[in-house]
């Protein structure tokens, strides 16, 4: 098996004629390039450890000698469900050296989710973390119906198949199989991402189109090679990935990876490497200023950072720009799909006064009525988005119905209006979805799980506002007749259907009934309003 669904749908994509990011370089023709002009280069520094260039190198390719050994060929699909531990950029090197896919996979998944997500990308080769107490993820994938045919250890040395035995081979380079690179338009990642069908969604990006986001980005922001990012960021997502896996190589910069978000370390960490950049979530921004405070430093070697994934209010902006004057603090906007595509604000000067906004334009965009005619200028509609950092388009080719207008522009599913012609500000959302602590999160996922409970009569699921989080999850249930339905009896039917913890609800309202319209569908507007005043009294 060599990912021939994921080779067949880019042949599908490429007929369609979508536009495509430009032709490129990948990144390992990128790093293997740099890595000859200058190999003692660090890329990486994660919990003491510095890995320069030619460190990269060489233990990608004893990697991916000894994938091939085990007969994994060129096109094949490879994930990796680990931490932001330092191994995986060396498993995204060897997939750029050796022409593999990547399906990176959040630690937070569990059977749920791995049971759709491997099959549906056919991979592979997966590589785990050691068991916790809470879970065994070599158990929990071996108990899939279909588990990859290979299946190897992170940081467990005694495994003779582990990651350590693989990327620490005896052979020297020169004797190591040449790497065999992937064309730029071929498929580079797929990351998932939960959407409104309840299911998770695999969103094929290119070598071209990273590559693409990167270089957009960088010119933007104004980096070089003297910067140093700072990577808390789950790399399971599309930011942390490419933070931590492309950014050192087409920037020349530096990445600190960190495994754990704790804000008074990631406050000394910044310190002590003279951190110039960092991204994340509303609850990475409001835990760095609290420690910053207590701490007692304002961070003088922070020059941005952008927060996204999440409601970001314009007070909280306003704060970190106080807190950390050297920095352009600010909102951005994107989607695994478009990532990027509003990257924040150019310049400090101007972040305040648009401390209400979400970022300016990177890409072509328009604001759409519902029927998706240009809105009215100033007005509110939906957000459609067309660049080169663009995803191809979804593993599922019924996930791409809706999604594109005739002329190739992405639909959001997200409300919002131009300000200024070249700034957004988002209004509400058109898709069902709850963000908590920048994960989106499938109200239909979790109802239907609960109304397999068979003291569920009715259920609905919504979000509710919460300063740290951006939104925490709420179920109202209906009962069966007769039957005492609690938070207890909820979190235990969730654990044993196998869904993250991620989504499980953080509170239960247990009701006599749902509203509900004319023709018996739920009035979530309504739901979101209750839950919310909810909270509030809380």
């Amino acid at each position: 098996m060599t990912g021939d669904r994921l080779t067949r749908r880019l042949a599908d994509l490429a007929a369609q004629g979508r536009p495509l990011a430009p032709d490129m370089p990948g990144l390992g023709a990128i790093a293997l390039a740099l890595t000859a002009q200058d190999p003692d280069r660090i890329v990486l520094s994660q919990g003491g450890r510095d890995i320069s260039r030619s460190e990269m190198i060489g233990m990608a390719r004893r990697l991916g000698a000894g994938l091939l050994g085990r007969g994994l060929k060129k096109g094949a699909v490879v994930a990796f469900q680990l931490p932001n531990w330092w191994e995986a950029t060396i498993i995204n090197m060897a997939c750029a050296l050796f022409g593999w896919r990547l399906v990176p996979l959040l630690p937070i998944y569990r059977a749920a989710e791995l049971g759709a997500i491997l099959p549906a990308c056919q991979v592979q080769a997966i590589f785990l973390p050691p068991a916790t107490p809470k879970v065994d993820y070599r158990a929990m994938v071996l108990g899939l119906d279909t588990p990859p045919e290979l299946i190897f250890s992170v940081r467990v040395s005694e495994d003779p198949d582990g990651f350590e035995a693989l990327a620490a081979q005896s052979s020297p380079l020169e004797n190591l199989p040449q790497p065999d690179l992937a064309p730029c338009h071929d498929a580079k990642v797929i990351i998932f991402t939960s959407g409104s069908t309840g299911r998770p969604k695999g969103v094929i990006h290119t070598h071209a189109s990273i590559d693409a986001v990167v270089r957009q980005t960088v010119d933007f922001w104004g980096m070089s090679e003297g910067d140093t990012l700072y990577v808390p960021s789950p790399i399971g997502h599309i930011g942390g990935s490419i933070y931590a896996f492309e950014f050192p190589w087409i920037t020349g910069c530096r990445t600190v990876l960190e495994d754990t978000w704790n804000p008074a370390r990631a406050v000394e960490q910044i310190d002590h490497h003279g951190v110039t950049f960092m991204a994340g979530a509303t609850p990475f921004l409001t835990g760095l200023l609290d420690a910053a405070e207590t701490a007692r430093t304002r961070l003088p070697s922070l020059g941005r950072f952008i927060c996204g994934g999440a409601s970001v209010s314009p007070e909280l902006i306003r704060r970190a720009l106080a807190a950390f004057p050297n920095a352009v603090v600010s909102r951005a906007y994107g989607s695994s799909e478009v990532p990027l595509a509003f990257p924040g604000i150019r310049d400090r000067s101007i972040a305040e006064t648009r401390a209400n906004t979400d970022g300016e334009t990177a890409v072509d965009f328009k604001i759409l009525a519902p029927d998706l005619t240009p809105a009215p200028p100033g007005s509110s509609g939906e957000i459609a988005l067309r660049g080169p950092q663009m995803f191809a388009g979804y593993l599922d080719p019924n996930d791409d119905v809706g999604s594109f207008t005739d002329d190739g522009f992405f639909l959001m599913g997200d409300l919002g209006r131009k300000v200024d012609g070249r700034f957004i500000e988002i209004t509400g959302r058109t898709k069902d979805i709850i963000i908590r602590k920048g994960e989106n999160i499938s109200p239909l996922e979790i109802e239907t799980v609960l109304l397999r409970h068979p003291g569920v009569a009715n259920v609905s699921v919504v979000g509710a506002p919460d300063p740290e989080r951006g939104e925490i999850v709420m179920a109202f249930v209906v009962p069966q007749a007769g039957t005492v339905f609690t938070m207890e009896a909820m979190t235990s039917h969730l654990n044993q259907a196998g869904l993250a913890r991620q989504k499980f609800p953080e509170r239960l309202e247990v009701v006599e009934t749902l509203p509900m319209n004319s023709v018996g569908k739920v009035q979530k507007p309504e739901l979101r309003k209750i839950a919310a005043d909810l909270v509030a009294c809380s």
